[in-house]
């Protein structure tokens, strides 16, 4: 693993590159050590004719019926051929921190919120992005949906608080 400081969206990140893929969260876990809970994955969705982004926690499921739910529209995964055309990536390399992310409009898990650092998507399928939790939230200003995931990822480390109502913009289903 390569580690180098850049700075992307503002934010200066460190960039984890990989001489194997790192495309799935299990991947991404084992190569950079990390639990996967705290890879967050960032999924391009399709809500009735509109693309949504869902960023949400290592292996954990989305919960499409709540979120179709709280959106008002049926919500289902973009087909491959639809990342590669709305976000000009290969699923597996999609990061949240880019312009083409962040002119959808994004939902978050807040359980993301539990950890200081992130690990992202680096934008290929070899690299990473480590990023503090706060800078990405404030860069990209998603809505954060409670009950986003079908199951809920065991915590890394349990004495981590839940997040502060000031911290959450929560749509309600």
């Amino acid at each position: 693993m390569r580690r180098s400081r850049v700075r992307v969206m503002g934010i200066d990140v460190e960039l984890l590159e990989f001489d194997e893929g790192v495309e799935t969260v299990e991947r991404a876990a084992r190569a950079s050590g990390e639990p996967p809970e705290a890879i967050v994955k960032t999924l391009l969705m399709r809500a009735g004719d509109e693309y949504i982004v869902v960023l949400a926690r290592g292996l954990a499921k989305v919960n499409t019926e709540a979120l179709s739910r709280a959106l008002g529209t049926p919500v289902v995964l973009a087909r491959a051929r639809e990342v590669r055309a709305v976000l000009g990536v290969e699923p597996g390399a999609v990061t949240p921190l880019s312009e083409k992310v962040k002119a959808l409009r994004i939902f978050a898990d807040p359980g993301i919120l539990h950890y200081e650092y992130v690990l992202v998507g680096g934008g290929n399928t070899r690299s990473l992005i480590r990023v503090r939790t706060s800078d990405l939230v404030r860069a990209l200003s998603p809505s954060f949906v409670g009950d986003l995931l079908l199951e809920e990822p065991e915590a890394h480390d349990e004495d981590k608080g839940e997040p502060s109502q000031s911290q959450q913009h929560v749509v309600s289903g």
